[in-house]
This record gives C-alpha cells, structure tokens and sequence, in this order.
C-alpha cells in the first residue's frame, strides 16, 4: 500500500497574514491622504505663504513686499476696539487668613487702575484699589489681598471697577467665605 505524501501547508498562514498587512497599509495610506489632502484651503491659514527666492534658492516666511504675514483673529471682535473695558475674576479665595482676589483684563491696558468694592446684602465692607500691569496681549490688576478676619463669613459680592485711557468698566463675581 502506497503512502499518501502530505504537504506543508505552512504558508498558508503566511501569505494571508501579509495580504491583510499590504491591505492595511494600502487603507491607511488612501485614508491619510485623503484626509489631509483637503486641508489648508484658506490661503491665509495655510504654510503656502513660504515664498521661494529664485536668485538664491532659499525660502522665506516674508511676503513679495518684505510684509510680516497678517495675524487672524479667530474668536469674534478685537477686544482692544471695544468702548468698554471687560474681564474676569480669575481666582477668588481665602489663603492663609486673606481673601485672595485676581482679575484678568481681556484688552491690552499699559496703565490704570483698579478698584475693589467688597459688598454684603447691599452694604459697602471693604474697598481698596491697586494699579494695571500689561500682560503680552491682556492686561491684569495688581490683585488684591484682604485681610479675611474683618470680612465675617457668608457670601460677598466682588465689584471691580476698570479705568484706563477714557475707558471703564466693572468686573462682578461672588466669594464665599
């Protein structure tokens, strides 16, 4: 009786282990390509503003003109042409005895000044006022640091009113102590 021969069926697996990676890799590289093909369509927002100096090779981020590229604003109005000045009380709490208070201001201010108004169910409790510091593209009051021991416990209304360069503004949060 004749032996039947078995054959090795080892690459089988194989082959269809690298026919999934070379389908993989042929998806990924049609997904990748089509996903970032369509990017960059604003001219103003895109990297195609390097202007290549044909005398020399070398490329540049400066326009035909030697213009720096315009900047875009991207979240609604240039705060700095507003007629009112706006912030944010950006931390409000007691630590180590004082009542800590920080405001940022959303314009570009280079001087000014601040004043705090601390208030309980209608009644004046503190008051006190501190100078402007300019940050890169904001501004900042001093900040504030009021003895908590005179204020008693419960909730204060914060007013801070803004002045700087004919403009103002007020600034109003709530601290509970």
């Amino acid at each position: 009786m004749a032996q039947k021969q078995k054959k090795n069926k080892k690459w089988v697996p194989r082959l269809i282990l690298v026919v999934l990676f070379v389908a993989v890799a042929i998806v990924v590289y049609f997904v990748c390509n089509g996903y970032f093909k369509g990017k960059n369509k604003n001219p103003e927002l895109s990297d195609n503003s390097w202007v290549e100096d044909k005398n020399n090779g070398k490329k540049s981020n400066e326009s035909k003109e030697g213009e720096k590229p315009k900047v875009v604003q991207y979240d609604g109005d240039d705060p700095n042409t507003l007629d009112e000045l706006s912030g944010v009380v950006t931390y409000a709490g007691v630590v180590e005895d004082k009542l800590m208070i920080r405001i940022n201001i959303d314009q570009y201010l280079e001087v000014g000044e601040c004043a705090l108004s601390l208030t309980r169910n209608g009644e004046n409790i503190y008051s006190s006022s501190t100078g402007i510091i300019s940050n890169v593209t904001t501004a900042t009051c001093e900040g504030f640091d009021v003895p908590a021991a005179g204020l008693g416990q419960g909730n204060i209304e914060i007013e801070i009113n803004i002045t700087s360069n004919g403009k103002s503004g007020l600034i109003r949060s709530e601290v509970s102590i």
